[in-house]
C-alpha cells in the first residue's frame, strides 16, 4: 500500500461547512496514517502533510469538540511518522501555544487539552530518541508556556501529563537553554505539591527533581525549591514520600552543584531509610548506597585512609544495617543541618516533631563517633523531646538518645551529661541521660558514685513525679549492672551501694505514699534492695537496721505547718511503711515523729500516727533484741509517743489523736505480746475514760487493748473490768461483742504476802465481780445477736472453769428467769460433758 492522497479532496473536506463530513475526513485520515506500512517512506508521508498540516491545524480551533478532537489526533497520527523537522515542529508547536498557552483558557475541553499536552510530549519523545533536541530551543517559550497551563491546569490527568512532559524536556534539554525558564516552571510545580490526588503529588516531585537539575544553584530558588518539597517527607501516602527520597537521589547523583547543597539534599533521602513503609525503604537503600559509592570514588584518598582505622562499633544497635563510608562520609560533611532538625523535635505539630526525630537518628547512626562534637546542644532537644505527650515520639526520642550512647565517643560526652543533669533536675534530662549512660560501655567506679550522689540529693530522690520515681529506679538499676564491672574496694562499693539504699528506700516511701499502696515503682525499688542484700551477703532486716538511720537523716524540714501532702511528711509516712520500728533507729524515728507532732498541721500527725499504728504490728517480727532491751524500748515508744496523746483534749484533732493513739497502743499489744505485759499497767489510769470516749473509734481500740491487759493486782484492775463490763451495753455492736470477750480474759495477780484477812478480801473482790459478770454474760447469752451470743458463751465457759462455785450460783439464779431456759439447760449440760471429757483426759 503507497501512502498517495488525495490532498485537494481532503483539504476541500476539511473546509466543508458540514462538520460531520470535517470529523469523518479526520478520522479517515487518521485511520490511513495508522494503517500505513513502514515500507513506505517518511518522505512521502512528509510531502503529504506539507500539503495538509496548514488545515489539520486550522481544524485545532473548529467549533465543534468532535472535530478537534479528531484533528489532533490525525496530526499524532502524522508525527509519528514523519522525521524531525524543524518546520514541522514549529508550526505544531506554534498552535498548541495558542490554544493552550493563554493566560485565559481557550480550550474548554479538559480531554483535549490532555490530547495537546500529549501531542507536546510525542514531539519531545521523538526528537529526544534521534538525538535532534536542539530544535527545540528555539520554541522553549511556547513550550514553557503550555507546560506551565498544564500544570495548572483544574483537570488531574492533564497536570500529570504536564508533569511527564517536563520530566522528558528536562531529561534532554541543555542546561544553559533551559536555565531561563525553569524558576517560573519550579513555581508552578510547587501549587502541586498539595493535591488531593497523591499520583498528582507523585507527578509533581518527580519534575521538581528533574527541574532541580537545571536551576540555578547561585539564587534563592534551590533553597526554595527544596523547602517546598521537605513536607512531603511527612505526607500519609508511602509512594509520595518514596518520590521524596528519589527525587534527593537524583539530586546527589546528578546536581552539578550538588557538594554545596549536601546538607539540605540528605533529609530527603535519610527520611526515607526511617520510613515506616517497607516497600519505600526497600526502594531507597540500594539508591542511597550508590549515592555513598560515587561519593567514595571522588573522595577516595581521603576516605579511603579514613577506612583503614574504620574499626567495628562494639555494641551496635542488633539489627541495624551500618551504613557504608561512603554513605557516613557524606552525612559527616553535612552537620550544620542538625540546628535545623533539633529545634524542629519543639515543633507544635506531632509529625513534624516525630520526623525530625526520626531524621536525628539517621543523622546519629551515620555520623557516628563524629555526633559527639555536636551533643552539647543536641542534648536539651532530645531529653525535651522523651518526655514529650506523644506516646510514639517519645518511643523515638528513647531510641535516639539508645544510639547515641552506644556511637558517640562515651569519655567526651559523660561529663557534658552530668552537667546537664545537675543544671537541669528534670524527668527530661534524666530519661535522656538514663537511656544514654543503660546503652554505653563506659562506667567508672567515680562515674557510678558521682551519678549515684546526684541522684540521692533532695532535687532527684525526693520528687512527688511518677514517671521521674520510676527513672530514678531504672538509673539505680543501671548503677548496680555496671558496678559489677568497675574496679574499686570493697569499702568503695560499700560507700555506693549505700548511695543506692538511700535513694531507692527515698523514692519508694514517696510513691507509696502518693497512692496508698504498693506501686511498680516501690515493686521495682524492692526487686533493687534484694540485689543490695545479694552483694552484701546479708539480709534485708540487717540492711535496714544498718542504713535505715542515715535515711531519716535526709527527712528534714519537719519544724513547720505542713500538711499531709507535703514531701517531708509523705517521705517519713513511706519510710515507717517500708522499714517499720528496729532497734537501732528507733529513738532517732521518735524524734523525727515528735516533730510532726510538735510542729506540722493536724492532717499531718494524724496521718503520720496512722502509719505508727501499722509498723507496730510488726514489733515482735522486726524488734529482735534481747527481751529486756525490747521491753525497755516499747515504754519509751509508748511514753513519748503514745502516752501524751492518751489524755482527754477538747476538739476534732484531740479526739482523732486519742483514737491513733490508742490504735498504735491496741497494735502494740497485738506486736508485742510478752512486753505489753510488762509496759501497759503502766496506762491503767487513762483507760476508764478512753473507754467511755465519746469516739466509737477510741472505744473499739481501748476495748480490744484491755484483752491484753494483764499481771494487774485486783486493785489495779478492778476499775477496768467494770468499766469494761459497761461497755456491754455500748451502742456499738462491735464494741460489745468485744467487751463480752475480754471479760473472760481478765486475770488479776493476787497477792500472795500480807494479812489472812487482806488476801481474803482480794478474792471477796474479785469473786464480787465475777458473780457480777457471770449474770450479766448469762443475760446477754439470750441475745438476737449472734455474734453477741457467741462472745457470752465463750466467756462463761473461760469463767465458769476458773470459778466453778460462782457459775453454779449465778445458773440457778438466771434458770429462774431466763426467757429461753430450753437453750440454757442445754448450754449447761454441755459445758458439764466438756468438763467431764477435760477430766477424763487429765486422768
Amino acid at each position: 500500500m503507497s501512502f498517495d492522497l488525495d490532498t485537494n479532496q481532503i483539504c476541500s473536506d476539511l473546509e466543508s461547512s458540514d462538520h460531520r463530513k470535517r470529523g469523518s475526513t479526520l478520522l479517515k485520515l487518521r485511520e490511513i496514517c495508522e494503517h500505513t506500512p513502514d515500507s513506505v517512506g517518511t518522505d512521502a508521508i512528509a510531502a503529504e502533510f506539507d500539503e495538509l498540516y496548514l488545515h489539520l491545524l486550522k481544524c485545532y480551533g473548529d467549533r465543534y469538540e468532535n472535530v478537534r478532537d479528531r484533528a489532533v489526533l490525525a496530526v499524532s497520527a502524522f508525527l509519528k511518522r514523519l522525521p524531525p523537522l524543524d518546520f514541522h515542529l514549529l508550526n505544531v508547536v506554534s498552535t498548541l501555544a495558542e490554544r493552550m498557552g493563554q493566560t485565559e483558557t481557550v480550550e474548554p475541553s479538559e480531554e483535549i487539552r490532555l490530547l495537546y499536552i500529549e501531542q507536546l510530549h510525542l514531539m519531545l519523545r521523538k526528537y529526544a530518541l534521534m538525538g535532534n533536541v536542539g530544535v527545540f530551543r528555539e520554541c522553549y517559550p511556547q513550550v514553557v508556556k503550555v507546560l506551565i497551563k498544564a500544570i495548572k491546569d483544574a483537570y488531574a490527568a492533564v497536570q500529570r501529563e504536564g508533569c511527564a512532559t517536563l520530566v522528558q524536556l528536562c531529561r534532554v534539554a541543555d542546561t544553559a537553554e533551559l536555565r531561563p525558564f525553569t524558576e517560573s516552571l519550579a513555581v508552578a510545580l510547587y501549587g502541586m505539591l498539595n493535591h488531593r490526588h497523591s499520583a498528582a503529588r507523585i507527578a509533581a516531585i518527580e519534575a521538581i527533581g528533574r527541574v532541580s537539575l537545571h536551576l540555578d544553584a547561585s539564587g534563592e530558588g534551590m533553597r526554595r525549591l527544596l523547602a517546598e518539597v521537605s513536607p512531603l517527607l511527612m505526607d500519609s501516602m508511602p509512594l509520595v514520600r518514596r518520590e521524596c527520597g528519589l527525587m534527593g537521589v537524583l539530586m546527589l547523583l546528578e546536581l552539578p552543584d550538588r557538594y554545596s547543597y549536601f546538607e539540605r539534599i540528605l533529609p530527603l533521602v535519610l527520611c526515607c531509610l526511617k520510613d515506616d513503609s517497607p516497600e519505600v525503604l526497600s526502594h531507597i537503600r540500594p539508591l542511597w548506597e550508590k549515592c555513598g559509592v560515587q561519593y567514595y570514588e571522588e573522595n577516595e584518598a581521603e576516605l579511603s585512609q579514613q577506612e583503614i582505622g574504620d574499626l567495628p562499633v562494639e555494641n551496635y544497635p542488633a539489627g541495624v544495617q551500618r551504613p557504608t563510608i561512603g554513605c557516613r562520609g557524606l552525612v559527616q560533611r553535612s552537620l550544620r543541618l542538625l540546628q535545623l532538625i533539633t529545634r524542629e523535635t519543639s515543633d507544635w505539630k506531632d509529625n513534624v516533631r516525630l520526623h525530625s526525630l526520626k531524621l536525628l537518628y539517621q543523622f546519629i547512626l551515620h555520623a557516628e563517633a563524629s555526633m559527639t562534637a555536636k551533643f552539647f546542644e543536641i542534648y536539651p532537644h532530645v531529653s525535651h523531646a522523651c518526655c514529650d505527650s506523644e506516646p510514639i515520639i517519645a518511643a523515638e526520642a528513647k531510641k535516639v538518645a539508645d544510639l547515641m550512647g552506644r556511637l558517640l565517643s562515651y569519655d567526651a560526652w559523660i561529663d557534658h551529661g552530668f552537667d546537664g543533669l545537675e543544671r537541669n533536675a528534670r524527668e527530661s534530662f534524666l530519661k535522656c541521660f538514663y537511656y544514654m549512660f543503660t546503652a554505653s560501655l563506659g562506667g567508672t567506679y567515680e562515674h557510678l558514685q558521682r551519678l549515684g550522689k546526684l541522684l540521692r540529693c533532695t532535687d532527684y530522690s525526693h520528687t512527688l513525679k511518677p514517671g521521674f520515681q520510676l527513672y530514678i529506679l531504672k538509673t539505680l538499676d543501671t548503677i548496680l549492672d555496671k558496678s559489677s564491672k568497675v574496679t574499686a574496694s570493697m569499702e568503695e562499693l560499700k560507700d555506693l551501694y549505700l548511695n543506692i539504699y538511700v535513694t531507692a528506700m527515698k523514692v519508694m516511701a514517696l510513691s507509696y505514699a502518693l497512692h496508698n499502696e504498693d506501686t511498680e515503682d516501690v515493686q521495682r525499688g524492692q526487686m533493687i534492695l534484694k540485689r543490695l542484700v545479694q552483694l552484701q551477703e546479708t539480709s534485708l532486716a540487717k540492711l535496714h537496721e544498718s542504713w535505715f538511720g542515715i535515711v531519716l537523716l535526709d527527712v528534714d524540714n519537719l519544724d513547720a505547718a505542713l500538711d499531709e501532702n507535703a514531701e517531708p511528711v509523705l517521705l517519713l509516712y513511706g519510710l515507717i511503711h517500708l522499714g517499720k520500728i528496729r532497734s537501732t533507729y528507733l529513738p532517732q524515728l521518735i524524734e523525727k515523729i515528735k516533730l510532726v507532732f510538735q510542729h506540722c498541721c493536724d492532717t499531718a500527725q494524724v496521718r503520720i500516727f496512722s502509719i505508727l499504728s501499722i509498723a507496730a504490728l510488726s514489733w515482735s517480727e522486726t524488734v529482735t533484741v534481747e527481751r529486756e532491751q525490747s521491753t525497755q524500748l516499747l515504754s519509751n515508744f509508748i511514753t513519748e509517743v503514745v502516752e501524751p496523746h492518751l489524755p482527754w483534749r477538747a476538739g476534732a484533732h484531740g479526739e482523732a489523736m486519742r483514737s491513733m493513739a490508742m490504735a498504735t497502743l491496741c497494735a502494740v499489744a497485738q506486736g508485742a505480746k510478752e512486753e505489753a505485759r510488762e509496759v501497759l499497767p503502766a496506762l491503767a489510769n487513762h483507760m476508764p475514760s478512753l473507754l467511755e470516749d465519746r469516739n466509737v473509734t477510741t472505744r473499739h481500740y481501748a476495748i480490744k487493748a484491755m484483752c491484753y491487759f494483764q499481771g494487774m493486782s485486783v486493785e489495779a484492775i478492778k476499775p477496768l473490768a467494770y468499766a469494761i463490763m459497761q461497755r456491754m451495753d455500748d451502742p456499738s455492736a462491735g464494741i460489745r461483742v468485744i467487751a463480752a470477750t475480754a471479760v473472760g480474759k481478765l486475770r488479776p495477780v493476787f497477792k500472795t504476802e500480807g494479812t489472812k484477812e487482806e488476801l481474803e478480801y482480794e478474792h471477796e473482790v474479785w469473786e464480787a465481780f465475777i458473780k457480777r459478770a457471770l449474770d450479766i454474760l448469762l443475760l446477754y447469752h439470750e441475745s438476737p445477736e449472734k455474734e453477741m451470743q457467741a462472745a457470752a458463751q465463750r466467756s462463761l465457759i473461760e469463767l465458769a472453769k476458773l470459778h466453778p462455785a460462782a457459775w453454779e450460783e449465778s445458773y440457778q439464779r438466771a434458770l429462774g428467769m431466763a426467757r429461753r431456759k430450753d437453750e440454757l439447760v442445754e448450754f449447761y449440760a454441755q459445758m458439764k460433758i466438756n468438763d467431764a471429757q477435760v477430766e477424763t483426759e487429765t486422768n
